[in-house]
């Protein structure tokens, strides 16, 4: 129909006819269009579903969030499940913005039930000794231990954590640090790490150690800590070492990067590669010195102590010292003593600074308090203090 109309316009070559008939069937042919995709765009719009609204409302999801995560909850045919389960949260202590977060997380806990699902689990935390505050700090750390089979997985990994650590104290000390010990898998890595570690000849008495001051040593992949044990051996300290497992630690929280600029900060301090490496097999904490706190430390030794950086990297110790609890007032006592002749030029520092605190007041506070009795006031802010090391 189209073809023999347009012909026929043409042939009256009448430009205004052919004008009028291209705009009047574009109009015609658009608004058939138009009349069609209105038709299908509602018959095809469903009715969006309630838990979407709910998301929104209650859960402080965005409306794109609440739509994408639909899937979780489409199940869910009336308000009073999610109701029920946001409501067991707060009467738990949990608060809101808690309570959003962990739906946000996890927004298929609406549909649990509560008294098949959560209440339990949480009955045996607190038969297990945890607080309130506990269980909270537990869920919004560890939260897939909601999901978790209580009998047979959830319980024997709570067990298992506090046989290791010693108390519930020890293990929420390191879930408050962001820990999430009681998600990693006790048969992939937990228990086979621990084999490994008794492979490698280390006595369970210091892989309790281990584990107690640095557990993400036996959360990571076995292929991860062969790995690291490898490393270790690499810088030179043998598994037989008693510095073994001390280094294990620091380096599981030090990768080559971070050692390869620690090394590199320290020669523009004075040692050599060799010598940095001597200082970590005897303290490997040195590693995890801040470099402030060190340059202060060495500049202490060097420039009023007179001590060569290579002593120092053969008693790195010394910069593991407090300077103001310990290195510089001992220093001071020291030169004091000297002074009056009562203490030998040439003593050892080294020595002292490694003294016990009541030690050192026995030997030169005490000992010479009724020939320099300055030295009991100018000392007495540094006794009983925390963390003189």
């Amino acid at each position: 129909m189209l073809l023999p109309e347009l012909s026929s316009s043409l042939r009256r070559n009448s430009a205004n006819a052919f004008v009028a008939f291209y705009h009047g069937r574009r109009r015609r042919l658009l608004g058939d269009v138009l009349c069609l995709f209105s038709s299908t765009g509602t018959a095809a719009t469903p009715k969006p579903h309630f838990m979407v609204d709910y998301l929104v409302d209650f859960c402080g999801f965005s409306p794109e969030k609440a739509v994408r995560d639909l899937k979780h909850v489409r199940s869910i045919k009336s308000p009073q499940q999610p109701n029920s389960v946001l409501d067991f949260f707060k009467r738990h202590g949990f608060d809101d913005p808690q309570i959003k977060k962990l739906i946000s997380w996890h927004p298929r806990w609406l549909s649990l039930d509560v008294e098949k699902s959560l209440a339990p689990r949480f009955r045996a935390l607190r038969d297990l000794g945890f607080s309130q505050s506990d269980i909270i700090h537990i869920t919004l750390s560890n939260a897939s231990i909601l999901h978790l089979r209580l009998d047979t997985k959830l319980l024997p990994k709570i067990e298992l954590w506090r046989s290791l650590l010693g108390s519930n104290d020890v293990l929420m000390k390191f879930i408050k640090r962001g820990l999430r010990l009681l998600c990693c898998s006790m048969e992939k890595c937990v228990l086979p790490n621990l084999s490994v570690l008794r492979d490698c000849g280390i006595p369970e008495s210091k892989i309790s150690v281990i584990v107690k001051q640095h557990p993400a040593v036996v959360v990571q992949r076995p292929a991860s800590l062969q790995a690291l044990i490898d490393r270790t051996e690499g810088l030179g300290i043998p598994r037989h070492s008693g510095m073994f497992g001390w280094a294990l630690r620091v380096l599981c929280s030090v990768n080559e990067a971070k050692f390869k600029a620690k090394m590199e900060f320290m020669r523009t301090l004075g040692w050599s590669e060799s010598e940095f490496l001597f200082a970590f097999r005897t303290t490997p904490s040195i590693l995890g010195a801040s470099k402030k706190s060190l340059q202060k430390k060495m500049e202490f030794w060097v420039k009023e102590a007179g001590c060569h950086p290579s002593y120092l990297a053969h008693h790195s110790v010394l910069l593991m010292c407090s300077l103001e609890n310990r290195l510089i007032p001992r220093y001071r006592v020291m030169e004091i003593l000297k002074s009056k002749g009562l203490c030998s030029d040439d003593c050892n520092l080294y020595t002292i600074m490694c003294l016990s605190e009541e030690n050192f007041l026995k030997k030169f506070i005490l000992r010479h308090k009724e020939e320099v009795p300055e030295l009991c006031e100018m000392y007495a802010p540094c006794c009983n203090r925390s963390g003189t090391r």
